[in-house]
C-alpha cells in the first residue's frame, strides 16, 4: 500500500474516533445489511462514503 493511501487511512481512524466520541454515524445506504451492536454498524463512516473520503484524501496528499 502506498504511503498517500496510508496517510488517508490513518486520517480517517482520527475522524472515526472523533465520530465515535460525538456518537454520530455518517448514514451510508451500505449500513442496511450490516448491523452490529446497538442496532448500527460499529463503523462512523462506512462503505462507499468511506471510499469517497479515503480517495479524496488520498489524492490531495499526492498533489501535495
Amino acid at each position: 500500500m502506498k504511503k498517500d493511501r496510508k496517510i488517508a487511512i490513518r486520517i480517517l481512524g482520527i475522524f472515526e474516533d472523533f465520530l465515535d466520541n460525538k456518537d454520530i454515524s455518517i448514514p451510508s445506504k451500505d449500513r442496511k445489511d450490516l448491523i452490529g451492536k446497538n442496532g448500527t454498524s460499529e463503523a462512523r463512516i462506512f462503505g462507499c462514503e468511506y471510499y469517497e473520503l479515503e480517495d479524496a484524501i488520498t489524492n490531495l496528499l499526492k498533489r501535495g
